[in-house]
């Protein structure tokens, strides 16, 4: 159990604030630059509180190939097994897929998440 604040909190409330009272004090290219910091802000945040399910994924996924001495080359036999056809059907990759997907989702699109787990449960 942690007392502090976790990594991702953290860049929250420091994108709060750049967002609530530094971000209207600028006008032009310094305000889109402060807007792009308080989106890249929010992506990193998201891409620390989902890193563990994006790795789960990730392993699911490549886990589906042959095993490969590295991920890259386990992701190479995958793609080439699924151009062949062998995974057509195949409900485990079909699964790890959609997974692998709405994490990407969860971190870059979060909206889109959202509405692919109701999918995914629905």
């Amino acid at each position: 159990m942690r007392d502090e604040p976790s990594g991702a909190a953290l860049l929250d409330v420091a994108q709060k604030a750049l967002m609530d009272e530094i971000a209207p004090t600028l006008s032009g290219g310094q305000r889109y630059t402060a807007l792009m910091v308080a989106n890249a802000m929010r992506i990193v945040a998201r891409e620390i509180e989902l890193g563990p399910r994006a790795e789960r994924a990730r392993d699911d996924l490549l886990g589906q190939a042959s095993e490969a001495s590295s991920a890259g080359d386990r992701a190479r036999q995958l793609v080439e097994a699924i151009r062949r056809g062998a995974f057509d059907a195949n409900a485990g990759l079909h699964q790890a897929l959609w997974e692998s997907t709405a994490v990407a989702a969860g971190m870059w699109k979060p909206a889109l998440l959202a509405e692919a787990e109701t999918e995914a449960t629905g």
